[in-house]
């Protein structure tokens, strides 16, 4: 699995809207069976880590289970109430449908990629 390293995170940093949502998550048919409130459950924790990123030893980003910042960004994308135990059940979905991975308390999340 290829997870988003401290390049692209600095890359993607610069990215003008509020969030950065990769399009390729709901334009693509590699992730039609992920639930849309999963797919804004990614982009929640992605843009977590790219307001607080933490690196591993070989330069990818993670971040940690119970960020506090996840929970907030899912409010403002999805307009709905939010609590760690409904973020734990996404993260526990993106884990199962191969977009994160856990390493005990960190997560890392697949590098999303448009390919034309």
């Amino acid at each position: 699995m290829t997870y988003y390293t401290k390049k692209d995170i600095e890359n993607l940093k610069g990215y003008d809207d509020e969030y950065y949502v990769p399009n390729a998550l709901f334009d693509t048919m590699e992730y039609k069976l992920v639930r849309l409130e999963v797919k804004w459950g990614f982009v929640a924790l992605l843009n977590a880590l790219l307001q607080s990123p933490l690196y591993d030893n070989d330069g990818n980003g993670y971040i940690k289970d119970d960020n506090p910042s996840t929970i907030e960004i899912l409010k403002n994308l999805a307009h709905k109430a939010v609590n760690q135990e409904k973020m734990d059940g996404y993260i526990s979905e993106l884990e199962e449908s191969g977009l994160l991975e856990r390493n005990g308390r960190n997560i890392y999340l697949k590098k999303i990629n448009t390919i034309f």
